[in-house]
């Protein structure tokens, strides 16, 4: 078996929806165990000097990431950029379109909560006073605290999720487009959390061959606590498409206490670690 205890490729920081700063995760990694870490935030690696700091400090080695949104077929997905370098021009700038996509469907969102009769201003605010990288997530959290709802769940499910009210598409780059860039920064591409995407088993199949025929390199065959019962399905899908495995916790908040840092299973025999050939 391959162990991946110590090895974490999907973390993120209070820089896009986590809440905790770089420094704190990686304090919190040591003390988890995590050897092996990758900071991806999403489409943003404004984080990563930070985060290098403080694993420099504490000897733990920190992968480069980053966690870009795109299109397949109206499908939004989610494509993790290992090992990049945050000092690609073409990457930053790329990044810096993805934010300002960010920026203008949050404020359609917001606009639409005002139709609702919401505060849609204040919310705005709240959420632009909590983060220079606006995500739905901040913004759930910001109808929570001002009462509108009783859960972050709630705010998806009333306001915010796909064909509700407040909802707004996004405007992504095509996942080729994306998985290039990944590249051109010197990263390995590595498809996200592939179960998690609502597509029938043969839609899977498909997002996986125009993934790898893009240059897709690896699969994140586990995921946090929705890991175990896909392993072997994922895993079978990494080899058929000839993709390395990936393995990470998707890492947000330490009182998500069911999705702690680095606690995931085994890779099975007979599949490769992305981190294979990369001496962690």
């Amino acid at each position: 078996m391959n162990s991946v205890a110590t090895v974490d490729l999907h973390t993120h920081s209070l820089r896009s929806d986590g809440a905790l700063t770089p420094a704190e995760l990686i304090e919190l990694a040591v003390q988890a165990g995590v050897c092996v870490l990758a900071l991806t935030d999403h489409d943003t690696v404004a984080g990563l000097d930070e985060a290098q700091r403080a694993a420099d400090r504490t000897g733990l080695r920190l992968v480069p990431g980053v966690e870009i949104s795109a299109a397949w077929h109206f499908q939004t997905v989610h494509v993790l950029g290992l090992w990049i370098d945050p000092a690609s021009a073409r990457l930053r700038d790329a990044l810096g379109r993805q934010q300002e996509r960010r920026r203008i469907r949050m404020r359609k969102m917001c606009a639409s909560l005002s139709k609702a009769g919401l505060p849609g201003d204040s919310l705005l605010a709240t959420v632009e006073a909590n983060s220079t990288l606006p995500t739905r997530t901040h913004l759930a959290a910001a109808l929570v605290a001002a009462g509108h709802v009783g859960k972050t769940e709630d705010a998806f499910r009333k306001y915010l999720g796909a064909g509700k009210r407040a909802h707004a598409p996004a405007d992504w780059p095509d996942l080729a487009q994306v998985v290039g860039l990944i590249r051109e920064a010197g990263g390995i591409a590595s498809l996200a959390h592939p179960m998690r995407y609502s597509l029938s088993s043969g839609g899977r199949r498909r997002l996986l061959a125009d993934f790898a025929a893009a240059g897709g390199g690896a699969l994140e065959v586990l995921t946090g606590a929705n890991g175990v019962q896909h392993l072997h399905a994922c895993a079978a899908l990494a080899v058929k498409f000839g993709l390395r495995a990936s393995v990470g916790s998707d890492f947000h908040n330490p009182q998500l206490t069911w999705n702690p840092l680095g606690r995931l299973a085994k890779l099975p025999d007979g599949i490769v670690p992305v981190w294979r050939d990369r001496n962690p």
